[in-house]
């Protein structure tokens, strides 16, 4: 695959993050957007019965769960130090949860299942942990940890929802541009870029000329399996990472 200078390259992420790595990826020569997918609401950690429970560990399947986690600890009335052990998703939040002082993360491979066997391999069916989840989440981690006698509470602590109205100016760059690069690092935010295409009669048209550029197999697979054409996984574990490899297919 070969990234050329003329091509455009949209971020699909929410807002700050899309503007951040689009913004890097144009200091270094790659023309770049940011494209808004989704906005983060947050619910009221204070109003949570959890606050009273002792949990002997803590389960994040996205960075956005890390500020409700940092709530949960300051107002927990069972007295919770930072070194319970943390199950991260993947590198990039177990770095994210050290920088503020957790002290023992364990990462998974970005993906459910290699989260699930990190679990069951690291703890015990007497333990009791707690997962800071999205509302809509996608994933089938409850169901198998309950088949493996793990008990886990969940506290849905955010939501994420989708931006379906977007810019004139990313609509004309969609219809225009002949080569584009999607950068999407989630399955669930695969599914929404398809459906705000659908509503705008896009999708067929932007799908032909598209690189999807996804961060793991699980997120290309989804991809595919729902009518994308050009998938291409880079298998990196740091957004860093998978920016500087999309500049080396550039030169």
């Amino acid at each position: 695959m070969n990234i050329k200078f003329n091509n455009i390259t949209f971020v699909l992420r929410e807002k700050r993050d899309a503007e951040i790595n689009s913004k890097y990826l144009n200091d270094n020569g790659v023309y770049a957007k940011p494209f808004p997918i989704t906005t983060t609401k947050y619910n009221d950690v204070y109003k949570s019965y959890l606050l009273n429970h002792n949990f002997d560990y803590f389960i994040i399947t996205s960075a956005n769960a890390l500020q409700p986690l940092e709530k949960i600890i300051l107002n927990s009335k069972n007295f919770t130090k930072k070194n319970i052990k943390v199950f991260a998703i993947g590198e990039e939040t177990k770095v994210k949860l050290n920088r503020k002082g957790y002290e023992n993360v364990l990462s998974a491979n970005n993906n459910s299942m290699s989260l699930y066997q990190l679990i069951i391999s690291n703890t015990l069916d007497i333990d009791l942990g707690l997962w800071v989840a999205a509302k809509n989440r996608s994933s089938d981690l409850e169901e198998r940890l309950i088949v493996k006698n793990r008990k886990i509470e969940i506290f849905e602590a955010y939501e994420t929802q989708p931006i379906i109205k977007i810019s004139r100016s990313i609509q004309n760059d969609l219809v225009n541009y002949k080569k584009i690069n999607l950068l999407i690092f989630s399955s669930r935010n695969v599914s929404i870029t398809k459906d705000i295409l659908q509503k705008l009669n896009l999708f067929s048209e932007v799908n032909n000329k598209s690189t999807l550029l996804v961060n793991s197999e699980n997120v290309a697979n989804n991809g595919k399996s729902i009518g994308w054409n050009n998938v291409v996984n880079i298998n990196k574990n740091f957004t860093k990472d998978i920016l500087d490899y999309i500049l080396q297919l550039s030169r």
